[in-house]
This record gives structure tokens, C-alpha cells and sequence, in this order.
């Protein structure tokens, strides 16, 4: 993120930050007429009657003194509340325009990307097919190996695959505000695909589909650290945790794809089929993965220390049978905005979700056959 687009982020903060001061001195002053409206109690102890105390007040001008005062209040409280109103509209339109102004900039930055994605394109014709993001094993890569979860209200047994395929677009890094560590998200066209016994004997599969996933970035980077390649290749990145395969991979000469080919296939695709036909079947479903039902993210949580957010689907809006709980996921739910706030890309939905769906197409016309006559 370059030294503009960061200031604009600090000072968009800052004006939700305000935004939400506003909002609780206006709780306040409301409360204020309110507060001071009330009659006091009358003490009968006194030795008069209270209908003797209140016509004094009103023959000596209290009651009178009372209503201007409150008349007083009331006004002060209103032309404080008009001046916090014109302060919301204003600092309100501030961040609508600085979302207009991310969203241009992201528009700029994607044409670009576009239009090298298209020089290359004219080369490897794979249209906007970048790579396949693929974690063997999603709990063990988020340190959570032992949780197996429940499905259909029953508690799993054992988990055989839990494993994630993402066809990666878009990607950026925030702050997690708690304790100020690094996360990331990469957003594209993916799946969470388990496949797990509820009892000894039977095989039960189910899956759900994601627009992307967010790591810490200590996690991402284990992931991807090339200390632990299992292979000695600068075309495929292959550890434990995390194998990145390039489409380009398909168009290198062949006495390099002969070897890569058999690593791929014995490790990857063999062992891991089921899910990348799943995988295909959402990219052929042209409902999946829609603007309408939101970004849908596969979350490892923001940092290692604090589980918050770990080991979820993350939704930007409650989706009844979306949410239906799945082997080796904590938990699916409507709390997507957390994330989005702090990365500050609620005005890019559009943007992402176009290229999903370019990819989704790429992917059924150009990646999967690519793939199959790649594999031996």
C-alpha cells in the first residue's frame, strides 16, 4: 500500500472514529430533556398540603421558571443536535468520497493488472487463470489438526480430507487492531471440501464454497516457506502446507512437465480429485459464488495468539443453509465485517466479483481442460 492510500485509510478511521463519538453524545442529549423534565418529589413532611405547595408555585412564578428553563435546555439541546447532524452529513460524505476514490484506484490498478494479464494472455492464452492455490490439509495448516467438529448435529469421528482449493485474484495485507499483526487476504474462486467418517465404516463428503481466504500472515508464510519445498523446482512451489501451482506451469517445454507432471498428479490432483470436480461443478453453476449471497471467506483468523475469527467461514450475510456446519470448521457466520472494515474494501465487492466471475468461466473453458490433458 503506497504512502497515499495509507493516510487516506488512517484518516477514514479517524472519521468513524468521530462518526461514532457523534453518535453517543446524541444518545445524550436526547436524554437530556428528559432528565430534567421530571417533577421532584414532594415531602409531606413539610405540614402543608401538596395542593397548597403547588398553588404557591404557581402564584409566585415558579412553575414559570421551570418551563423556561426547560424551554432553555430544549433549545440548546437542539442546536447542539442540528450541529452534530450537519458534522455527520459532512464527515459522512468524506468517506463516501474516499470510498469512490479506493474504489477508482483499485478500477486503475486492475486495468493494469488486466492489461498485463492480456499481454500474457496473447502468449499463454489462460485468460485470467493466475494459479491453483492448494492446502492438503486446512486444519493442519492453522495449527488445528486435533478439531474434528459436527455435522447434521452429530459429532465427526474422524476426518479423512480437509482440503482447500483457491483460484487466487485479488490479494492485500491489514492490521489486526488488537494486537497490531499482519494478516492477509486473497479473494478468487475456491472451495473448503471435507471428506470424514460419523461413525467407523462410512464415507460422507460435503463441501462449501468460498470467495477467499484470510491467514495471518505468520501462517501464509510458513505455508509458503521454501525451506520446506518437497520438491527442487523454481516452477512449482510444493510444502507441506501449501502447493502453488501456476498455470504457466502447463506451457513449459517438456522435458520439464515430465517430472512435474508425475509430482503433481501422485501428490495432488490423484489423492485430491473428488475436490477438484467440485471445484469444477461450482465454477459450471453460474448461481455460485454471486454478489447477491456476498463474499464468503475462509478464515484462519487475524493472529496465532487470539482464536477469534479461527478456523470460520466468514459471511457477509446470514445464509440459512449455507451455514449449516461442516466437518473441521469451527463455525459459519454472518461476520464478515470486521474483516472488510479493516482492510477497507466494502466499495470493491463489485470489482472482485466481476473477475470471479471471469475466472469461474476461464476456469471451465481453459484451466480444467489445461489440467486433465496435463495430467498423466
Amino acid at each position: 500500500m503506497n504512502e497515499s492510500n495509507s493516510n487516506d485509510s488512517e484518516d477514514k478511521l479517524i472519521l468513524k472514529k468521530q462518526l461514532q463519538k457523534i453518535s453517543q453524545e446524541k444518545k445524550i442529549l436526547k436524554a437530556i430533556p428528559k432528565y430534567y423534565s421530571k417533577l421532584g418529589t414532594f415531602d409531606p413532611k413539610t405540614g402543608i398540603s401538596l395542593l397548597e405547595f403547588k398553588t404557591y408555585l404557581m402564584d409566585h412564578g415558579y412553575s414559570q421558571l421551570r418551563e423556561e428553563f426547560l424551554k432553555d435546555i430544549q433549545t440548546k439541546v437542539e442546536a447542539r443536535l442540528n450541529e452534530l447532524n450537519r458534522s455527520v452529513k459532512t464527515k459522512t460524505d468524506r468517506i463516501k468520497s474516499q470510498e469512490e476514490l479506493e474504489t477508482q484506484r483499485y478500477l486503475e490498478d486492475r486495468a493494469k493488472i488486466r492489461q498485463e494479464d492480456e499481454e500474457r494472455a496473447i502468449e499463454t492464452d489462460l485468460g485470467n487463470l493466475k494459479q491453483i492455490l492448494f492446502i492438503p490439509s486446512w486444519r493442519r495448516l492453522i495449527e488445528r489438526e486435533n478439531f474434528k467438529g459436527f455435522y447434521l448435529n452429530q459429532p465427526v469421528h474422524e476426518i479423512i480430507h480437509d482440503n482447500v482449493i483457491l483460484l487466487p485474484d485479488f490479494a492485500v495485507t491489514g492490521l489486526e487492531e488488537t494486537r497490531g499483526e499482519a494478516f492477509i487476504l486473497l479473494t478468487g474462486v475456491g472451495i473448503y471440501y471435507a471428506q470424514f467418517r460419523l461413525r467407523p465404516g462410512e464415507i460422507i463428503d460435503a463441501y462449501r464454497e468460498i470467495t477467499g481466504i484470510v491467514l495471518p500472515i505468520d501462517i501464509y508464510e510458513k505455508g509458503q516457506d521454501i525451506s520446506g519445498s518437497i520438491i527442487d523446482s523454481k516452477e512449482l512451489l510444493m510444502t507441506e502446507y501449501m502447493t502453488a501451482i501456476p498455470f504457466s506451469l502447463f506451457n513449459l517445454e517438456q522435458t520439464k512437465q515430465m517430472y512435474l507432471r508425475g509430482v503433481v498428479a501422485r501428490n495432488i490432483y490423484h489423492p485430491y480429485k473428488e475436490s477438484f470436480e467440485k471445484l469444477l461443478k461450482i465454477c459450471r453453476d453460474p448461481n455460485s459464488l454471486s454478489i447477491g449471497e456476498g463474499l464468503k471467506v475462509l478464515s484462519g483468523g487475524l493472529n496465532k495468539e487470539i482464536p477469534l475469527y479461527t478456523n470460520e467461514i466468514l459471511t457477509e450475510k446470514n445464509l440459512k443453509e449455507y451455514s449449516r456446519l461442516i466437518a473441521g470448521i469451527k463455525n459459519i457466520q454472518p461476520k464478515l465485517d470486521k474483516i472488510t472494515s479493516d482492510l477497507q474494501i466494502q466499495g470493491l465487492r463489485g470489482p472482485i466479483f466481476q473477475k470471479i466471475q471471469q475466472i469461474k468461466k476461464d476456469f471451465v473453458d481453459i484451466g480444467h481442460p489445461r489440467l486433465l490433458d496435463w495430467m498423466p
